[in-house]
């Protein structure tokens, strides 16, 4: 499979792209731009905030995971990556609507509830870091991981 470039058109139905492109910014002087209500989170408890670190490895997914109750915010600190994502899928036989995106340093990414998904795979450097942000326990208690029925080799 090749990877897509990461955009807010290509993402519709995965999630969505923060991005600054929607919005003027409410503050913009020669000291700071900011850019206010990119993306509206609402959750019913605590955030937590992880970093993961994706090593480098063979390019073929395997495997995806889902939060079906909450929603889950990548953003990607260090080195260019692969990222899949599938769309939300009830269906118990199979995930479907699998596709591959470059994850370029300093992009971010809210993964709609339910989103399939899988770590990082660094493209060029041994490792990559990316910030994971979602609601507290989703870890132990909303994460359903699911082999794929076929290995997905990535061509970049």
């Amino acid at each position: 499979m090749k990877p897509v470039i990461l955009t807010e058109e290509s993402i519709k139905g995965y999630g969505y792209l923060l991005s600054e492109s929607k919005k003027d910014p409410i503050l913009n002087n020669e000291h700071f731009k900011y850019i206010s209500d990119v993306y509206k989170l609402m959750v019913d408890g605590e955030m937590t905030v992880g970093i993961l670190f994706g090593r480098k490895r063979e390019m073929v997914l395997k495997n995806l995971e889902r939060h079906k109750e909450t929603v889950e915010i990548l953003v990607q600190l260090e080195n260019d990556s692969v990222v899949f994502f599938a769309k939300q899928n009830d269906q118990r036989d199979s995930i479907k609507d699998i596709k591959a995106f470059y994850f370029n340093s300093g992009q971010a990414v809210v993964l709609n509830q339910g989103t399939w998904h899988w770590g990082p795979f660094p493209i060029a450097k041994p490792e990559c870091k990316t910030l994971i942000v979602f609601k507290e326990g989703t870890s132990q208690d909303d994460c359903e991981i699911r082999n794929l029925e076929e290995d997905v080799i990535i061509d970049l």
